[in-house]
C-alpha cells in the first residue's frame, strides 16, 4: 500500500488533539443533517462517530472497493489535493442485479450512471451511506493525497 492510513491503529483522534476534537463537533452536525434528510428513523438511538482516522495516498497508490460493515454514515474530508490526485468512484448500488442490462450510454445522466467520480478540493466534505460500494482510484498525482475518514454508527 503506498501510502498511510491510521485506521485500526489510531482511532481516538478526537481525545488525542484538539483540531480533531473540533472536526468532530462540525461533522456531528453535518451527520445530523445528512441523516434527517435521507428520512432516517433513529427512534432513540443516535448516530455517534466511532471511528476517525488519516489517509495519506501517495503517487501511484489507490484504495480498492469496498464497504463499511457496521456504520450507517461514512465520508472523507479532503486537505491536500495536489493536481491530478485520485477522485472518489462510487458504485451504483443495483449494479450487482443488472446481469443482462446493456452498458449506459457515455452521456447518461449522473443518476443512471454505474460509476460516478467525485474529484473533491482542499475542504470538500463527502458523506454517503456506509453500504454504499465505493473506492479511491490511482493517485497520479505528484504529491501525497490527504484525507480524514470517518464512520458513524447507531446506537
Amino acid at each position: 500500500y503506498p501510502g498511510y492510513t491510521s485506521y485500526a491503529s489510531l482511532d481516538d483522534l478526537p481525545r488525542r488533539a484538539s483540531v480533531f476534537a473540533q472536526l468532530k463537533t462540525r461533522l456531528d452536525r453535518h451527520a445530523r443533517a445528512y441523516a434527517e434528510a435521507l428520512q432516517l428513523d433513529l427512534g432513540a438511538g443516535r448516530l455517534r462517530l466511532d471511528s476517525l482516522w488519516v489517509n495519506i495516498l501517495k503517487s501511484g497508490g489507490s484504495h480498492t472497493s469496498h464497504i463499511h460493515p457496521h456504520s450507517v454514515i461514512s465520508g472523507t474530508v479532503y486537505v491536500a489535493v495536489p493536481p491530478g490526485a485520485s477522485a472518489l468512484k462510487l458504485e451504483d448500488p443495483r449494479l450487482a442485479m443488472m446481469m443482462a442490462a446493456p452498458p449506459r450510454r457515455a452521456d447518461a445522466d449522473e443518476d443512471q450512471k454505474s460509476f460516478v467520480y467525485m474529484a473533491p478540493q482542499p475542504g470538500t466534505v463527502l458523506m454517503w451511506e456506509s453500504w454504499l460500494r465505493h473506492e479511491v482510484t490511482v493517485n497520479r498525482a505528484k504529491s501525497e493525497r490527504i484525507s480524514v475518514s470517518f464512520n458513524y454508527a447507531w446506537g
